[in-house]
């Protein structure tokens, strides 16, 4: 019993000791605070004073992490570098020479003060007072390595001195570089179909008598794009808008369908001319064929507009032929499944196959609003009749 009211006691003693040290802690950190207030100093904790041992090893490892930069050419070479904890008085009086003295001072940074960036350069102006402030002329040495922050491009918007004369306005190489870099992307392909979309007219002819003249209204004012690319075809705009059973373009399809001609003779070049664009429908490039071109090869190879008329009919009606054949293929072939389904269904009901089924009718019925009429039904398949009573 005595040792346990001894060891309470004791604890008692810790608390109330514990207690003293939270108020004295407590009261110190108010008493910062309130000086802070009054502007005398920062209420941040102070750091505790270093040892004279601790304080010459951080300054040896300084003076060697100095020493390795300097070697490794990171740094330029500097004046002398300076003693931070003033510890030259120590090395100065071993080697007999008059040192400072033992004092350490502390500087903190003022919180109210903007840390300057050593990174970044100072503008124009200001780059020439400070170098007239402090006596130097010129870039140094470190300027060499730094660029510039200002960004031009939020400040002007136009800079003439980066922009070329297109004759047509004023283009930005910077801004539009895939611009001036498309020519040396596109294929050799890729430039052909441009140039061949770029309509040139001829220059105007030096003696009218032999220039090439349409064949329907005898104008000079021809079609530069339709005698270019359809074996120098005579024919004047007005002509080709007035006239499209004669000078209309036609699809690849509409060649092979209406007119019967094969992809082999549709392909070669030298009995049909055809141009070619991208095609609106698909990744395959649309072909494009003149009307009366393509008559006078089909009249040609079928003998005359009658007999190709014929040919025609003579494929509908086989095409025809060919579609009922396939339906009536498909017709018997379900009449076979049908019966085979009768047979099926005989045999699990015990019938033979050739057997015919006899109708078992139920008692008559009378029908609603009909009493000269009845109703009988077969109990076996479900057939209904209606009987008239005489």
């Amino acid at each position: 019993m005595s040792s346990s009211v001894k060891n309470n006691e004791e604890w008692k003693a810790r608390i109330e000791a514990n207690r003293k040290k939270a108020l004295e802690r407590l009261s110190q950190k108010r008493q910062e605070v309130r000086q802070y207030a009054e502007g005398e100093q920062s209420p941040k904790r102070i750091r505790p004073q270093l040892t004279e041992e601790q304080k010459r090893r951080i300054e040896e490892n300084r003076k060697k992490a100095l020493e390795i930069r300097r070697q490794k050419g990171l740094d330029p070479p500097s004046k002398p570098m300076p003693d931070r904890f003033n510890l030259s008085s120590e090395n100065d009086s071993k080697s007999g020479s008059v040192g400072g003295t033992n004092e350490i001072k502390v500087t903190f940074n003022d919180p109210k003060k903007p840390k300057e960036d050593k990174y970044l350069r100072p503008l124009a102006g200001e780059e020439n007072a400070s170098n007239k402030e402090s006596g130097k002329g010129g870039d140094t040495n470190q300027d060499k390595h730094l660029k510039s922050y200002i960004r031009k491009r939020d400040y002007i918007e136009y800079d003439l001195s980066e922009m070329k004369d297109s004759h047509g306005g004023f283009i930005n190489i910077d801004e539009n570089d895939d611009i001036a870099g498309d020519a040396d992307k596109q294929t050799l392909d890729e430039w052909k179909e441009k140039q061949d979309e770029v309509v040139r007219e001829a220059a105007p002819p030096l003696d009218i008598a032999k220039a090439p003249k349409c064949f329907e209204c005898g104008s000079i004012e021809i079609d530069q794009k339709i005698y270019d690319n359809f074996n120098h075809t005579r024919v004047c705009r007005s002509c080709k808008r007035t006239k499209p059973e004669k000078y209309s373009l036609l699809t690849k399809t509409e060649c092979r369908e209406d007119y019967l001609l094969t992809d082999p003779e549709l392909q070669d070049k030298s009995i049909l001319p055809r141009i070619e664009k991208p095609n609106p429908h698909g990744f395959s490039r649309m072909q494009l064929f003149l009307r009366y071109q393509v008559e006078e090869f089909a009249w040609k190879k079928w003998g005359s507009p009658e007999k190709l008329d014929a040919e025609w009919e003579r494929r509908e009606a086989m095409r025809i032929e060919r579609k009922e054949k396939r339906y009536s293929e498909k017709l018997l072939e379900m009449r076979k499944k049908t019966r085979a389904e009768q047979y099926i269904k005989k045999l699990r009901n015990g019938m033979a196959i050739g057997e015919r089924h006899v109708h078992d009718w139920s008692d008559p019925l009378a029908v609603p609003n009909e009493p000269h009429l009845v109703r009988r039904r077969c109990i076996e398949c479900g057939l209904e009749i209606e009987q008239a009573m005489i």
